[in-house]
């Protein structure tokens, strides 16, 4: 197999049709208990009002749809910005040839093997394909989740941007959304944000590189990049994590002269503490762990920091004009007379034609306009906890604090009663809940949090008309009547 770890073989129609018809099946035997039981709640607004409305319409979007409906709990809505099959990264701005976890990664299925990818893939390439496969292509894993969203006829509104979320009582929330331009507004009892790494702030591009340069030389990893405009130029990258290598890579391949990848430190990291994480136990109880422990967990994660995975190492620099650049921060950049890049370094002067940061994505939760109406009442790492002098970071101090269904705390006791209403997986959660957000490896365990947070919720919601009904309901299993015959025979 090549490295594009693509099939010979057309994709087998009926086979998959066959998984379809077990999914079906699958889903039928598992339905227990199939009863309708949501309560609803007498709102003062126009409208319906929905029970759960899930911002991001990627992997988390759809598998936490999918759980909410095996609990009986239909009235919900999944938004996405993107048009209908592009959900997520992974058909815009991620650019690695295959994902970086193994392919026999569980999650979206919520433990249901006909819904696992494996299932998919063996169903249209045989157990031999399966057993040729390294790791997942890119665009294979986006047809999985496609496919996914058909086959549980999961509701998703498509081209939908949240741009506020604001609590009107202690229940309910109203969500502010442009679609297709159009401004509208709906209700929800609970909400959850899953639109990915950067659901809870905004990518990075150095303010030197902005205030220096027009719009149209430079970009960051997670922007729409043209790279058929960069043939036969020189390309310089600020950055050395994967999405660094992955954009070198692309750059190269589509015909630039020279991609140089240029990063701080003297060495490159070879470490990959996540890996290491992989371990059920890790995954499924690091949010038991004590404040102290998770602080030294992410503070150690950010030191160590994290290398390109080897199949993308391996590609970026197999291809001729790709240079790497240790000990080479920027410390300076200009715009010559004739229209060249200059970047002054430690090393001297580099020049460029278009310039790429790869400086990843900033946890700011200010950034983000679907959050200003909660975050006067949500608690912040650093409104919780104080660390030794020697682990102090600001970076992780931004983080949201969440309980452990990844719900939001109250700052103050009282001061945001409707906190725990709602959720998040975005980026920032991971301080909270490990190596989850954006993250295919942790969903088989943080998926079932979420869910349980959102239907324990909308239980507690009810209690009241619970009891009323269950107090005032005859429960009877056997017929009085005949049961009065067989005492008074026994007397």
């Amino acid at each position: 197999m090549n490295r594009n770890e693509t099939q010979n073989t057309p994709p087998d129609a009926e086979g998959l049709a066959a998984l379809e018809a077990r999914v079906k099946k699958d889903l039928l035997c598992l339905d227990y208990p199939a009863k309708d039981w949501v309560e609803p709640i007498a709102a003062d607004v126009e409208g319906p009002v929905l029970d759960c409305a899930l911002i991001g319409g990627g992997q988390f979007g759809v598998a936490l749809a999918f759980g909410l409906k095996r609990e009986h709990v239909g009235n919900i809505m999944v938004y996405d910005r993107s048009p209908e099959g592009f959900e997520g990264p992974w058909m815009s701005f991620a650019r690695m040839d295959m994902l970086r976890t193994p392919k026999d990664l569980t999650g979206p299925d919520l433990g249901v093997g006909s819904l696992t990818f494996r299932a998919w893939y063996e169903a249209q390439h045989g157990r031999a394909g399966w057993d040729q496969l390294n790791r997942i292509p890119r665009p294979v894993w986006m047809g999985f989740l496609r496919w996914y969203r058909q086959v549980l006829g999961l509701p998703v509104q498509n081209d939908t941007e949240v741009i506020a979320v604001e609590p009107v009582s202690a229940r309910l929330f109203r969500l502010t959304m442009l679609h297709k331009g159009e401004k509208k507004t709906v209700h929800a009892r609970t909400v959850v944000y899953c639109s990915g790494a950067e659901g809870s702030g905004a990518r990075i591009v150095p303010a030197f590189v902005r205030e220096a340069l027009p719009a149209h030389l430079y970009a960051h990893t997670n922007d729409a990049i043209d790279f058929d405009k960069l043939k036969g130029k020189r390309i310089g990258l600020l950055g050395a994590g994967a999405s660094a290598f992955d954009n070198a890579a692309t750059a190269l391949e589509a015909g630039a002269l020279e991609a140089h990848l240029c990063f701080r430190r003297d060495q490159m990291p070879t470490q990959n503490p996540r890996r290491w994480m992989e371990f059920s136990g890790f995954l499924a109880h690091y949010p038991e762990l004590s404040d102290a422990e998770r602080w030294a967990y992410m503070r150690r994660l950010y030191d160590i920091s994290q290398p390109p995975p080897e199949p993308t190492f391996r590609r970026a620099t197999a291809l001729p004009g790709f240079h790497l650049h240790p000990s080479a921060p920027w410390q300076k950049i200009s715009l010559t007379p004739g229209g060249e890049i200059e970047v002054q370094t430690p090393k001297g002067v580099m020049r460029f034609d278009f310039v790429i940061a790869a400086t990843g994505i900033a946890v700011d939760l200010n950034l983000r306009s679907e959050f200003a109406g909660l975050l006067s009442g949500m608690a912040l790492w650093r409104d919780r906890y104080d660390p030794p002098a020697d682990l102090r970071d600001d970076r992780l101090g931004g983080f949201p604090y969440l309980g452990r269904f990844c719900d939001l705390q109250e700052k103050a006791p009282g001061g945001a009663p409707w906190a725990g209403r709602v959720f998040t997986i975005t980026r920032g959660a991971t301080l909270s809940m490990g190596p989850s957000a954006a993250s295919n490896s942790n969903m088989k365990y943080t998926a079932p949090r979420i869910i349980a947070g959102v239907t324990r919720q909308l239980f507690l919601d009810g209690r009241q008309a619970y009891y009323e009904r269950f107090a005032g309901t005859r429960h009877d299993e056997l017929d009085r009547g005949e049961v009065a015959k067989k005492l008074k025979a026994a007397a």
